[in-house]
């Protein structure tokens, strides 16, 4: 179980139980459901930490811990959406990202990704070291630096100040410029673009947003796709390999 990232939601849970009395405390709770998983009984340890989240009381270590019990209890697609979701909240967890690895190589459907054109790859790489939030932040702070450099240029007397800050306006827009694109990027991620993980045991994508439409190929549970666009209760989605249909929504669950 996962211990060391979990002390602020502790503390989270501990004043929320405090706030509301009067309801049972999530932090009882959270507690509760680590004890049911350490004695192996996991359709409890899910039970409450699915009660957890349905209370809107949503952490990476619940969604870490979450995955775990469904992995141990044998649910692959589960374990993977809810890693996945973790994820999401902290991209650079390292236990995270190993358990994911390991639950996906349960995944009946093995596909090479389409490569990443080189700039796109890194600029989705530096989105990962923080999260869009922290990258806003960084933006703001340098474009205020930036027109902090401005107006020593505009108001300064003497020659060499204006070129020092000539000089730094070009570095700081740079910068500024570089920070904007990836704060961007990094708030797609998190809030615009839209994944999930099929989980049906197996489900046929089809050319159109109907039962009539051709069957294109079949993807079964575990499977993690990009959602596109919706339809009458059918998502567009796109698979690794670049393939791109259609399936009812209902076999599809949103990261």
């Amino acid at each position: 179980m996962k211990k060391a990232a979990s002390l602020l939601f502790m503390l989270v849970l501990f004043f929320s139980g405090f706030a509301n009395s009067a309801e049972k405390n999530p932090l009882n709770t959270y507690h509760e459901a680590n004890m049911a998983y350490q004695k192996l009984d996991f359709e409890k340890s899910i039970k409450l930490y699915e009660e957890l989240i349905q209370n809107k009381n949503i952490s990476a270590s619940i969604y870490y811990n979450l995955g775990n019990a469904y992995f141990k209890n044998g649910n692959f697609s589960k374990a993977i959406l809810n890693y996945e979701r973790a994820l999401k909240i902290t991209p650079d967890d390292e236990e995270v990202n190993f358990n994911l690895k390991i639950a996906s190589l349960k995944v009946v459907d093995k596909m090479e990704s389409v490569p990443e054109i080189f700039y796109k790859k890194w600029i989705n790489k530096f989105a990962a070291f923080f999260s869009s939030k922290t990258w806003t932040i960084l933006l703001i702070i340098f474009v205020w630096f930036l027109f902090t450099a401005a107006s020593f240029y505009f108001i300064g007397r003497s020659v060499r100040i204006k070129k020092i800050a000539f000089v730094l306006m070009l570095v700081l827009l740079f910068i500024s410029a570089g920070t904007g694109i990836i704060a961007a990027r990094s708030n797609a991620i998190t809030h615009i673009d839209k994944k999930g993980i099929i989980m049906s045991s197996s489900v046929y994508v089809k050319s159109s947003p109907d039962e009539k439409g051709n069957d294109l190929f079949i993807l079964h549970e575990g499977t993690k796709v990009e959602i596109l666009d919706n339809l009458n209760n059918w998502n567009k989605i796109r698979i690794a390999n670049g393939g791109i249909g259609w399936m009812p929504a209902e076999d599809l669950t949103i990261i």
